[in-house]
């Protein structure tokens, strides 16, 4: 087992690193948050308009698995998000047991905006890491997701 010192305490370097990694979401995860306050949405939120965007329709099982934030219901996170008129819903052309989520005019706006907040957080992160580090640890996590 390798070790490394932090502080007074050695540390797993497998330990170190899922605590990094949980750190690093937290605090990206408030970054978009605060960036997204403005315009009264979530981070999971975004996360589902801005996968819609990019590909719609999409059902609610292919939403859900698209999701990262998300571990919950997508049924739910579709209600909030037709609720507040962001999607449509209606059934599948193709398969009527199968529910379709489309964005609004309103939500393809939203989508825009969310960009245009996310940003700042882009920017930032450019400052921290370059685009070879970025790429190392882009191929290390997807190592570990796709042990699953």
């Amino acid at each position: 087992m390798s070790s490394i010192q932090v502080g007074c305490h050695l540390v797993d370097q497998v330990l170190e690193f899922v605590l990094a990694v949980k750190a690093a979401h937290r605090e990206i995860n408030r970054r978009f948050s605060e960036a997204l306050r403005p315009l009264g949405i979530t981070v999971v939120q975004a996360e589902a308009i801005l996968i819609l965007a990019d590909d719609q329709p999409l059902t609610l099982g292919e939403l859900g698995t698209r999701l990262i934030a998300e571990t919950g219901n997508p049924s739910r996170l579709a209600d909030r998000l037709q609720a507040a008129g962001l999607i449509h819903r209606q059934p599948s052309p193709h398969d009527r047991r199968n529910i379709e989520l489309t964005l609004t005019p309103y939500g393809r706006e939203m989508a825009t905006r969310i960009q245009q907040a996310r940003q700042p957080l882009l920017d930032w992160g450019r400052t921290l890491l370059n685009d070879s580090q970025f790429a190392a640890a882009t191929v290390a996590l997807h190592r570990v997701r796709d042990q699953s």
